[in-house]
């Protein structure tokens, strides 16, 4: 069963860096920071002895955290709820809800992606300069996979436009004639 710790440390694990790369990010900082809040409510202390005065005790307590006003702060001290914890939790809400979302860059420079396994993705991006430069094409995908290797390889591409409007290079790559993923012919290369 996990706790208040972990919600709490999921969150602020994912908003350390003051911004986020996706909403989908955004969202489950947000949402951890709720089953924080969920930990802390179940943790709440009755003090009425009849379902009926329980019931009252508790019926103005927010359901989830984007509902906690300063107005319940009352209500979280009869039940024996940590309210200064609450209202931090709101705070963290509300900056996790400005903080900017900053998509990921895709594009390397040849030093960077040989660094940094990223190869892949400069590959393709070098079998689109084909069209403009076909010798130079050439001589770096020679270079990327190998002299020997390159022999036995061959592809075909075309341009490609998602159902967002995105436009890219989709490469079909073959390694004696059979249709091969990118990262399983550089694998070969040795």
């Amino acid at each position: 069963m996990s706790t208040f710790d972990y919600y709490l440390d999921k969150a602020l694990d994912l908003g350390k860096k003051s911004y986020f790369t996706s909403k989908a990010q955004q969202k489950d900082a947000l949402d951890y920071l709720n089953r924080a809040y969920d930990c802390l409510r179940d943790t709440k202390v009755r003090k009425g002895s009849t379902p009926q005065e329980r019931w009252l005790e508790t019926r103005d307590l927010p359901m989830f955290l984007h509902y906690v006003k300063e107005k319940h702060r009352t209500v979280f001290e009869n039940l024996s709820i940590d309210c200064d914890l609450v209202y931090k939790l709101v705070q963290c809400r509300n900056e996790y809800k400005n903080f900017d979302i900053v998509k990921p860059t895709t594009k390397y420079d040849k030093n960077t992606a040989l660094n940094t396994g990223h190869v892949v993705q400069l590959i393709n991006d070098t079998v689109g300069y084909t069209k403009e430069y076909p010798n130079e094409s050439q001589r770096n995908l020679e270079h990327y996979i190998g002299k020997d290797l390159w022999k036995r390889v061959s592809y075909t591409w075309h341009f490609v436009t998602n159902s967002q409007g995105t436009k890219f290079i989709r490469v079909f790559w073959f390694l004696d004639g059979n249709f091969t993923k990118l990262s399983k012919i550089l694998s070969l290369r040795g």
